[in-house]
């Protein structure tokens, strides 16, 4: 959100190990250093006298965020195309972004450091930007995806976030997390479509891209043989009830939990989940982490600044 009274742009990112989330903006997490100037502009960022290509295709798996310099080139993508929706080149700007909530404590001096561009200028898709980044304020991804809304929600609930490499498990009471209830699974989407062009080339004979497996995951069909769209729809029951099924085996009962999904796997679950009910939700706008990272870092903002 940009505050114009104060010229501050507040910039929730939600940094995905398959695509990058802003408030207005869902792009892939592709980089790569090209040799020399690039072909054509677009997603091309010029950078410290180097040329990329950031915002195509899917990076490789990476341990964690900060081993290189993809995730912060990224940062800086996500940051232009939110200066461009609000028609900005130069300007100050608070980042708010998030961490697994299992691992936010280890892992937040290191990721706040890494994030902050500091004063910085950069070229991406052929404009020039200049930035005075003033802080980066971290929050558990999960969690920030229903702040806005936590107490319209039961008081005890599990906010369930699916999201590509990850399954992030919130337990809350009295809208609190209680954290010694609290879960990151390292699989999630990603995994679940390997396994599933696994399956069908052993009964096709046949590969499918992420792309052609998505569209079965958002619209539960897609254009390609009958016979394919059904093996993806099985095996994407069997995810749905691999999640339900670790639910129960931490302890949770999907049927007398109330539970929200969140994330990438939300409509997965809706689709292709075995449990329904009052007590099931589903926020399928994968933006909703980076949302929430706005809505907090403004609450925090406004104390400060405001």
């Amino acid at each position: 959100m940009y505050l114009e009274e104060q010229k501050i742009l507040l910039c929730g990112i939600d940094h995905g190990f398959s695509t990058m989330k802003t408030a207005h903006f869902v792009f892939e997490n592709g980089v790569k250093e090209l040799g020399g100037e690039a072909s054509l502009l677009t997603n091309t960022m010029f950078l410290n006298g180097r040329y990329f290509k950031v915002g195509e295709g899917r990076l490789p798996l990476k341990d964690t965020k900060v081993e290189d310099e993809d995730y912060f080139l990224l940062t800086l993508a996500a940051m232009a195309r939110e200066m461009d929706y609000y028609g900005l080149s130069d300007t100050e700007v608070y980042i708010a972004a998030g961490l697994p909530f299992t691992r936010f404590g280890q892992e937040k001096a290191e990721f706040k450091e890494y994030l902050n561009p500091g004063s910085m200028d950069f070229q991406y898709n052929g404009k020039e930007y200049h930035i005075i980044c003033r802080d980066v304020f971290l929050y558990p991804q999960c969690y920030a995806a229903i702040a806005d809304r936590l107490g319209k929600l039961p008081a005890e609930l599990l906010i369930v976030d699916i999201g590509s490499k990850t399954v992030d498990i919130i337990h809350t009471r009295k809208h609190v997390p209680v954290e010694s209830d609290c879960i990151t699974i390292p699989s999630a989407l990603i995994q679940c479509m390997a396994n599933i062009n696994n399956v069908v080339y052993r009964k096709t004979n046949r590969t499918l891209t992420e792309e052609q497996i998505q569209q079965v995951m958002m619209y539960g069909n897609a254009s390609y043989s009958d016979k394919m769209v059904q093996i993806v729809r099985e095996e994407l029951g069997v995810f749905a009830r691999g999640i339900e099924a670790t639910l129960k085996e931490h302890g949770f009962d999907p049927e007398m939990t109330p539970i929200v999904y969140v994330g990438g796997g939300a409509t997965v679950m809706k689709r292709f989940g075995s449990v329904y009910g009052r007590q099931i939700m589903h926020i399928e706008d994968v933006k909703a982490n980076a949302l929430g990272y706005e809505y907090l870092a403004y609450q925090q903002l406004k104390r400060k600044l405001l």
